[in-house]
């Protein structure tokens, strides 16, 4: 049996793709080792409501865990955590830890992150790094920079794919779009670099089509920022920040004209693979992890790129010929991250 720890994954609707990811990895483990048990808040985000295992509230429930765990009677070979750090309370256990990071953005750009994320996704994280079994990235240059940063010797990746069912959900219209736009997908945070989406709002290019912007607010001034800006211009810039519906999102990266990434850091980049894999035309900064993920007709800008010439790079950017769509999409595949993950804990155990 593997438990896997999805309480702050599930604590509200709108999940962000760190939280995704936990759920659809769960679920593609399930199916090869089908008394998988997963810990959740809520269960409105699984189709399958088996092996889970629901708690009665959200941080306290994380933080007592373990204690759950022994008073069911479960008697795991390993806990993974695919969303979140593990409870500083599992550190006296001997439980089997296997923790999944997604980017050492917290580390790196703590200053940008609220107190409560700070003590969770850094000073957590960092307690407990050295007590997981098995500690992974989810590709390898996030393993790279997690074996850098944290000084440990062994650190494994074990993959991504995309976070929501591309040819198994039935598409929802959101109402009162234009009928081209370009999209944009992502928690309204400093990382995400929405400074420049606003730049590209207030500009002046001729032709410019409207930004349509999806994601829920985070933290930071860019927030109100963004806020300000959509109140501003709401035919330049669109956010739909309550859009929950995954069919709402597929219809929006196959209708956008191009799919658009500015991002400062990225340990994956779900909705750019996600966007690729239903056609679009990519255009996004010119980050590592987007030269590994990326597909084969994307173009990459720099971070000084000025607006006028990013709306020209914009105009300039293609769709890709069907076989090439096809080809970029066979690359990710949860069957295989899943598949990776039990070897590695198998090697582990």
């Amino acid at each position: 049996m593997l438990i896997f720890d999805l309480v702050l994954a599930t604590r509200r609707p709108a999940m962000t793709g760190v939280e995704r990811y936990g759920v659809h990895l769960f679920n593609a483990v399930r199916q090869i080792e089908p008394d998988t048990v997963a810990f959740v808040r809520d269960t409105g985000g699984f189709k399958d409501k088996r092996g889970l295992v629901v708690v009665s509230d959200v941080y306290r429930s994380w933080l007592t865990l373990p204690l759950e765990i022994r008073r069911l009677g479960l008697a795991p070979r390993a806990a993974v955590f695919p969303t979140a750090p593990a409870s500083p309370l599992f550190g006296p256990t001997k439980l089997n830890l296997c923790r999944i990071v997604h980017d050492v953005f917290p580390w790196t750009r703590s200053e940008a992150m609220p107190l409560k994320g700070r003590l969770l996704y850094r000073d957590v994280e960092s307690l407990m790094a050295k007590r997981y079994d098995l500690l992974c990235g989810t590709t390898e240059i996030v393993a790279d920079e997690l074996r850098a940063q944290l000084k440990l010797p062994e650190v494994n990746y074990v993959g991504n794919a995309p976070g929501i069912d591309l040819d198994g959900t039935q598409e929802i219209a959101p109402p009162g779009l234009p009928a081209h736009f370009i999209l944009a997908v992502g928690t309204v945070e400093p990382r995400k670099d929405y400074g420049r989406l606003i730049e590209l709002v207030e500009s002046r290019a001729s032709g410019a089509l409207p930004i349509v912007l999806v994601g829920r607010p985070g933290w930071g001034d860019i927030v109100s920022q963004v806020e300000a800006a959509a109140a501003r211009r709401p035919e330049r810039l669109i956010w739909l920040r309550d859009l929950t519906e995954d069919g709402a999102l597929i219809w929006l990266y196959r209708r956008a004209a191009c799919f658009l990434s500015l991002s400062k850091a990225e340990g994956f980049n779900m909705p750019l693979v996600e966007s690729a894999m239903c056609g679009r035309a990519v255009v996004c900064s010119d980050l590592p992890i987007h030269r590994v993920v990326a597909p084969p007709w994307v173009r990459f800008v720099s971070s000084d790129i000025p607006a006028d010439a990013l709306w020209s790079q914009i105009r300039l950017a293609s769709q890709p010929e069907p076989s090439a769509r096809d080809a970029y999409s066979r690359r990710y595949g949860w069957s295989s991250v899943a598949t990776r993950l039990l070897s590695l804990l198998e090697r582990d155990e």
